[in-house]
């Protein structure tokens, strides 16, 4: 955050400073905030915020000075998958304060309340996209979770007239979506996504909102006769979001066959397609010689998570961890015991009979702060990239090896679609 000189940083008067939860009557004076702020959003895409599903005016923390909102945070609340366990997570969002009042602390301090919301409501992670991560690492935040894309000229993409191909059972053919194909798309993103760690578990109200706010032009889907086996959201060059049935790979061919007709009538001479890194889109962009993308930075953003229980998040992820387990052809239970800014945890991991304990420490154990924490745990770093940071202790090289086991590196991916709105 720019430091501000001392005539510009105080405001000529301040008043009584009051935190307080967002009502529905804060709305119009937290827009107005807004634009001081961000000069945006525009007000269609404001309200339209307000009718996401899981919506509730008090997920907004407020600083009033004399009853003028001058600080904001919006907290939205999402699942998100991790691994094969879905965990409750906080978005945050829309985090400013007004110029005149800016370099009080009150932006640390709603973040801390945010903290203590996430405890209140239950929630185990949060996440954000940021220009300005220095910010928050002091705060417990960590750079976690890659921007991935690929990008390739329209004309490379794999032919099909007007996405067209032939195949068993029927022929192909590629078409916008009908309001009566949702349950259609609901199953293929499960099907694509369903072990994608950062991915939002979407109910069937959240779809119909997502799609009712037009982030993309056309949703394409891939049909084999009248079944549907694939879709994407397509904005101008851009692929937002696709999935396909596995087992139908001529669906992938079909949706860029699509893309690429409309490409290049549209004059786009190259297509940006988003996906996690293991997205077999991204292997058909490979394939026509285009460019992969798997950086934390993007445009000088970058995502990051905190946890602010971690007891709580332990337990959340408990299932997953003994899968893993048990995947690494382990018999016996594993232990591993973590110190996370002088708090202790120790996670046993032994199918039916896994738990986290607190207070409590084994032979093997792992001392850490939270930005590292989150950053292994998450997947987004391995062990030996994360033993280089600072405060990381390992009691003993079976500590590495276990955390090798309950912490590998995993692709880590948000949609744009719920990017815009977690």
């Amino acid at each position: 955050m720019k430091a501000s000189t001392q005539e510009t940083r105080l405001p000529f008067r301040r008043g009584s400073v009051e935190y307080c939860l967002g009502t529905e009557a804060d709305h119009e004076a937290v827009y107005q905030t807004l634009l001081h702020v961000f000069h945006g959003p525009d007000r269609e895409s404001y309200l339209g915020t307000l009718s996401d599903p899981a919506y509730r005016p008090d997920e907004r923390l407020l600083v009033k000075v004399d009853g003028r909102i001058v600080s904001h945070v919006h907290l939205t609340e999402r699942e998100i998958r991790y691994g094969g366990v879905t965990i409750p997570m906080n978005g945050i969002m829309w985090i400013g304060t007004l110029p005149e009042f800016r370099g009080l602390g009150f932006a640390q301090n709603l973040m801390r309340l945010a903290d203590e919301r996430s405890r209140a409501t239950g929630a185990v992670v949060q996440a954000l996209t940021t220009r300005m991560p220095r910010f928050y690492k002091p705060l417990g935040w960590g750079v976690c979770g890659r921007r991935t894309f690929g990008q390739t000229l329209s004309r490379n993409l794999p032919q099909a007239t007007d996405g067209v191909v032939e195949g068993k059972g029927g022929g192909w053919h590629v078409r916008p979506w009908r309001q009566v194909e949702l349950g259609d798309l609901m199953a293929l993103y499960d099907m694509q996504f369903r072990t994608t760690t950062g991915t939002a578990a979407r109910s069937e109200e959240y779809w119909r909102w997502l799609i009712g706010r037009r982030y993309a032009h056309v949703i394409w889907v891939a049909c084999q006769g009248e079944a549907v086996r694939g879709y994407a959201f397509v904005k101008d060059h851009r692929i937002l979001e696709m999935a396909t049935d596995p087992a139908q790979p001529q669906a992938l061919k079909a949706l860029l066959g699509r893309v690429r007709a409309e490409a290049l009538e549209r004059a786009y001479p190259e297509v940006t397609i988003n996906g996690p890194v293991d997205h077999p889109a991204l292997e058909a962009c490979r394939a026509a010689g285009g460019r992969i993308f798997d950086q934390d930075a993007v445009d000088g953003s970058v995502s990051m998570y905190h946890v602010p229980d971690v007891g709580r998040f332990l337990k959340a992820i408990l299932p997953e961890l003994s899968r893993r387990v048990q995947e690494a052809g382990s018999t016996a239970p594993l232990e591993l015991g973590l110190t996370v800014d002088d708090h202790r945890w120790l996670i046993h991991a032994d199918g039916k009979n896994s738990r986290v304990e607190p207070d409590k420490l084994s032979r093997r154990h792992l001392t850490l702060r939270s930005a590292t924490f989150v950053r292994l745990a998450m997947g987004h770093v391995g062990v030996e990239e994360a033993a280089g940071e600072d405060g990381f202790v390992a009691s003993t090289a079976t500590a590495l090896d276990a955390a090798r086991i309950l912490f590998p590196i995993q692709p880590i991916w948000r949609s744009p679609l719920d990017s815009a709105t977690a």
